[in-house]
């Protein structure tokens, strides 16, 4: 080799080794750089990559070189990269384009993309990492998207919204703002918010408050008062936040106001009520609680402390029941527990409060459940505590005070018995004497005599029993007997013993009874019948001529209900008016001088009323001096429905019957009309008697209410050319004979007060002469016969004994038996009333209640535990009121009252006595039915 070969090659190998150098430098240079570098040819297939790529998506070149760099890519990507290359090879040159390749984990990063082309090599290309800038570019959109919707927010949002620099100075504020305050954005800007909106009202120390956390960049909440532009007052809760940048530096205040104006106006009128709930139920003198649900307290107002000695606040979360005696614990216990199982009830006892110093006063204890309106479970108890120590201690004193007056009014009704038994004792021989004297065939003088001792009796046992009466009334020991009874059975009973007492004086009684009034009732037969005779002798007392009319209707029915109506009307002296109203009143009477005419003991409308008081009944009275008085009861009554035929009457079978009445009573022609139509009777009416009748249709009886018109209606019954003559029923309302009398076969005259009885009693008796009336008498049990004998039946050989220790009563009770035929033996005690209903045929006894050695109740129950089954009849002079009730307990059968009544004791007789009854007229009266039947 020359030289200039060699020179050649040192020159090549200079310039090699030159290269190589540089290469290296430059592939240094390429390994510390920040950047992507890579190389690839026209198709993109990698040829180089630096180390940079490690670093940034953790490929090394063995990994890389050789492969697609477009694998590194997502679709969108791909063609925004092949779109750039293919510009480039066009000629245009864009400076760079963004792209996304993915990391060896298979992430994203963003990166700057730059290439050139190289026509011999391909493609060179740098890959700038931006995946930051794009992070900080998406967090500043973000951010402003925020801010944005921020700014909507705050514009829109009810709350005020005042945004300030570090010193506390305005740079925005919203609308809310601005309508509240009435300051615009602009107005505000640059100015202190306390400055502006704070007033006289605000509070001090707030404002302290919120300028030292301005001061200090600290945040705050605070509640206070502002003032609007117009000067108005509202209450605002600030919620205040400092704004820092990077470095900790407090850049802005961001304040947040709501208006809190209603929500304090309304917890100010709720403390405002709290105060006045607080002042109040602190100041009343009951104790007032809340409990929860397993009674603890809750809540307890002042008066807890004044009665228990027990501050409040001590007491506060204890169980109630503490403070409660134990015998009154359970009271409380089941109540809350019954509350708990939904009860919703309130509850109302009485329970004793234990005190501090271990005293109990009573309290009455009220509990209500409250309950919670979403799910209606219990959420509390309210609770209210009387004091009734007070109370309870008058009640103790109230209750040994009645019972001694229990004691003295049982002392007295006992001593009213003793009296009464005492006075009837002897009364009973008076009057039973007078009786039996009066009937021994004595000279006119002396029967005039025995009577004045009747009267004066009777009068005498009117008094006594009306004290009696009043004194079993005024102790309230007056119970009610009510059982089923006729209504004008009870009226004409009373009638019955005022009868003598009118016919006396010439007076007229009238019973009009109404033909819609029930027949049956269920009531107090005894009070009904005592208030008509109080009535009706009142009205006899204080009348000296005239009419007295007894009048009985219906008001009211109602169902089985009915208010019965019961008038007594008279033509006598009549009442002032300034004395009606004391006239129910005991011991008053319309005329108390020392110079009255009338006696009395003034009892008897004081009865009435308290008869009436206790059905809950009504009396009252109108009266007009020398015109008369009206007394009407109202008094309530049941319909008795027992019994199969409710109403008596007459039912015509085949012909329909007819009445004339005769005369110018209206009073009397008015019942008359009443008690035909309750028997379905036809009537007409005239004055005078017609002397030529013009019709076809005869009557088949003529009733007169004046008897001075007999005369002249015999005539014309005379001159009637009729086939049947009809009957003539003469009414005199002032006969004292009380028998009715037949003047003759078709005539008779009824006597004395009027009553609804008389036209069946008239038809009994005229029954062959009316019986073209074919009318049959029903009465409401078949098995009982009406009958009008004044005289008891004939009772031969009944064996009665009487039990009866006063010998002049015995004389008398015997007297009264034997002129009956009965054979007496008597009795001088219980226990030999016992032996000789044990030995003896005894077909009823009498027994007097009070006897020596064996009394008449204990006597009666011996008996009856022997298997004696004989009606036994009380015999005794106590006559007070409920003592019938134990007799008829002790066993006996009935009571009769001493003084003994003959017609009263022959009607017991014949009520217990086991006699065969003759139904021979009864009988008779349903064989001319049924021939008349056949006839027709």
């Amino acid at each position: 080799m020359d030289n200039n070969d060699e020179l050649q090659v040192q020159i090549q190998y200079a310039l090699v080794e030159k290269l190589s150098n540089s290469n290296r430098r430059q592939a240094k240079l390429l390994a510390i750089l920040d950047e992507c570098i890579f190389e690839c040819d026209k198709h993109l297939n990698l040829t180089y990559i630096n180390e940079a790529w490690q670093n940034k998506l953790g490929y090394s070149s063995n990994e890389l070189v050789g492969s697609n760099i477009t694998k590194l890519m997502n679709c969108d990507d791909i063609m925004h990269f092949v779109a750039y290359s293919c510009s480039l090879l066009e000629g245009k040159l864009p400076p760079s384009t963004e792209i996304q390749l993915k990391n060896k984990a298979g992430l994203t990063n963003w990166f700057e993309l730059r290439l050139v082309y190289d026509e011999t090599s391909g493609f060179i290309g740098s890959l700038y990492d931006i995946q930051r800038h794009k992070d900080f570019q998406l967090l500043l959109t973000q951010q402003q998207k925020y801010v944005k919707r921020l700014s909507l927010v705050a514009s829109h949002t009810n709350n005020l919204v005042i945004i300030t620099d570090k010193f506390g100075l305005i740079e925005w504020v919203n609308n809310s703002f601005e309508t509240l305050t009435g300051y615009t954005c602009d107005e505000v800007i640059g100015t202190s918010p306390g400055k502006l909106l704070q007033g006289p009202k605000t509070c001090k120390e707030t404002c302290k408050v919120m300028s030292n956390a301005i001061k200090n960049g600290l945040p705050f909440q605070v509640e206070t008062v502002n003032y609007d532009k117009n000067g108005n007052l509202y209450w605002v809760a600030i919620d205040a936040n400092p704004v820092r940048d990077d470095v900790g530096e407090v850049k802005h205040f961001i304040a947040i106001e709501t208006n809190i104006t209603q929500r304090v106006k309304a917890e100010q009128a709720m403390a405002e009520t709290e105060y006045n709930y607080h002042s109040v139920v602190d100041n009343i003198p009951d104790i007032v609680l809340r409990l929860d649900t397993n009674g603890k307290l809750l809540f307890i107002n002042q008066a807890w402390q004044r009665v228990l000695n027990s501050q409040v606040e001590q007491s506060i979360g204890l169980a109630l029941i503490k403070f409660i005696a134990k015998d009154d614990v359970e009271k409380v216990t089941s109540t809350l527990l019954n509350y708990k199982t939904g009860k919703r009830d309130i509850s109302r006892f009485d329970v004793r409060l234990i005190n501090a110093q271990g005293f109990d006063n009573w309290v009455e204890i009220t509990l209500t459940p409250i309950f919670n309106d979403y799910d209606n479970s219990l959420s509390s108890i309210a609770a209210t505590l009387v004091d009734i120590q007070e109370r309870i201690e008058g009640e103790k004193i109230l209750l040994e005070a009645k019972h001694q007056a229990e004691i003295l009014a049982e002392s007295k009704s006992r001593f009213m018995a003793n009296i009464s038994h005492e006075i009837r004792t002897p009364l009973n021989a008076v009057i039973g004497s007078a009786d039996i004297l009066h009937h021994t065939g004595l000279t006119t003088e002396q029967m005039r005599y025995t009577q004045m001792i009747k009267t004066s009796s009777d009068a005498l046992l009117s008094v006594l029993d009306d004290v009696l009466t009043y004194s079993r009334f005024e102790a309230q020991a007056i119970s009610l007997d009510n059982r089923p009874f006729s209504v004008d059975t009870c009226i004409e009973e009373a009638i019955d013993i005022v009868t003598e007492s009118a016919l006396q004086k010439g007076l007229e009684v009238i019973f009009d009874f109404y033909p819609d009034v029930p027949t049956q009732v269920v009531g107090d037969h005894a009070r009904i019948r005592q208030i008509a005779i109080n009535l009706l002798a009142n009205a006899i007392k204080f009348t000296e001529q005239g009419v007295i009319t007894v009048t009985v209707k219906c008001i009211k029915i109602a169902g089985e209900d009915l208010t019965l109506q019961l008038s007594v009307k008279d033509t006598g002296i009549g009442i002032a008016k300034s004395k009606i109203e004391s006239m129910f009143m005991p011991f008053i009477q319309s005329d108390n001088s020392i110079t009255r005419q009338h006696g009395g003991s003034g009892l008897g409308l004081a009865i009435c009323k308290q008869i009436c008081d206790v059905v809950k009944g009504d009396i009252s009275v109108s009266s007009e001096l020398t015109k008369g008085s009206e007394f009407v009861v109202n008094y309530p009554l049941k319909i008795d429905t027992t019994d199969s035929i409710l109403r008596e009457g007459f039912a015509a079978r085949s012909k329909k019957s007819k009445v004339w009445i005769i005369g110018s009573n209206k009073i009397l022609k008015t019942a008359l009309e009443h008690t035909l139509t309750r028997y379905s009777i036809s009537f007409d009416c005239y004055e005078l008697c017609p002397s030529t009748p013009t019709f076809d249709n005869p009557p088949d009886a003529i009733v007169l209410t004046d008897p001075q018109l007999l005369a002249q209606t015999r005539q014309c019954i005379d001159t009637y050319k009729f086939l049947n003559t009809p009957c003539l029923l003469n009414i005199d309302l002032k006969g004292k004979s009380l028998l009715p009398k037949n003047s003759s076969e078709n005539e008779l005259t009824i006597n004395g007060p009027f009553k609804v009885s008389h036209l069946p009693r008239a038809m009994s008796l005229l029954e062959e002469q009316l019986f073209h009336l074919d009318i049959i008498y029903t009465n409401r049990d078949e098995k009982e016969v009406v009958t009008f004998s004044d005289k008891p039946a004939h009772l031969n050989g009944l064996n009665v004994l009487v039990a009866e220790d006063n010998k002049n009563n015995q004389v008398v009770i015997r007297q009264f038996l034997e002129q009956k035929g009965c054979q007496v033996d008597i009795a001088n005690d219980g226990q030999e009333a016992i032996t000789m209903a044990k030995s003896k045929k005894i077909d009823l006894i009498f027994m007097d209640i009070q006897m020596p050695i064996l009394d008449g109740i204990s006597a009666t129950k011996a008996i009856r535990e022997l298997g004696i089954l004989t009606p036994i009849i009380a015999l005794t002079a106590n006559a007070i009121h409920g003592d019938k009730e134990r007799f008829i307990d002790a066993g006996m059968n009935d009571y009769l009252a001493k003084p003994i009544v003959s017609n009263t004791l022959y009607s017991l007789l014949e009520k217990y006595t086991p006699h065969q009854v003759t139904e021979s007229k009864h009988l008779k009266l349903i064989r001319l039915a049924e021939v008349w039947e056949k006839l027709s």
